[in-house]
């Protein structure tokens, strides 16, 4: 969906988050709903037929939903709530996480100072360590990121100008399905940089850089999917130099 906003705003990632222990989310009041049953997720809706494509069983998808919903005091300073969100479908044995629904607490919030708004609030740090608490006692090796029916318009202007189509394209069937039509980008070409930097992209550059520097991204694939305009982040392990 929209990509945060607040990270948008950011050009250059920071290479070590603080945010290490899932406790971190309970400490600042973060409310998570977890359903086995994904029928209010658009993404499961339309991911859920190309899936398969990968090897991944779209029935083990989980429905997370995060929220600042609750006003917070930590170290004696009062942290009102936003209503902050972030949306996602994990799957454990795919190692996959699917952005569905995003808007953070500074986008929730667009007149309050970022002091005044918890300082864990980007989707990069919240969702790294809903993943960490979700795979522990498993390998929890993490291999694809979707991001469904992107929205963000700068994000759209970007994906058109790697696929050489006019600002005004619309026809994201032309990029379906994915494994055949989409067109897929890697690193050292101009589209992969700018797409991995687009307000859609950079959140996911900041959760491997910043929580697992031994992943890298190895591709990214813009596509089509019922009509709505997708990107599929490849996961790899970083090669090791001799």
């Amino acid at each position: 969906m929209d990509g945060d906003q607040e990270a948008a705003n950011h050009a250059v990632p920071v290479p070590i988050s603080k945010w290490t222990e899932y406790g971190d989310l309970v400490r600042y009041r973060w409310d998570l709903s977890k359903k086995r049953k994904t029928t209010d997720s658009l993404a499961q809706e339309v991911l859920e037929p190309m899936l398969p494509e990968l090897n991944i069983d779209p029935d083990k998808n989980e429905r997370m939903l995060i929220s600042q919903s609750y006003p917070v005091t930590v170290d004696g300073r009062i942290y009102e709530a936003t209503g902050g969100y972030y949306k996602s479908l994990f799957n454990l044995d795919a190692g996959m996480i699917v952005v569905d629904d995003v808007s953070s607490p500074a986008t929730e919030a667009p007149d309050k100072p970022l002091e005044d708004i918890v300082p864990l609030r980007q989707w990069s740090d919240v969702v790294f360590l809903l993943w960490q608490d979700y795979t522990k006692g498993s390998p929890g090796v993490l291999r694809h990121i979707f991001q469904s029916v992107v929205a963000n318009e700068q994000s759209l202007s970007i994906m058109r100008q790697a696929l050489g189509e006019t600002d005004d394209f619309k026809d994201w069937d032309k990029y379906t399905p994915m494994n055949t039509d989409g067109r897929t980008f890697r690193p050292g070409s101009d589209e992969y940089y700018a797409l991995l930097y687009c307000p859609n992209g950079r959140g996911i550059g900041w959760l491997l850089t910043q929580h697992k520097a031994h992943l890298t991204v190895s591709s990214i694939t813009v596509f089509g999917q019922d009509g709505e305009p997708m990107l599929y982040f490849k996961i790899d392990p970083v090669e090791k130099s001799d």
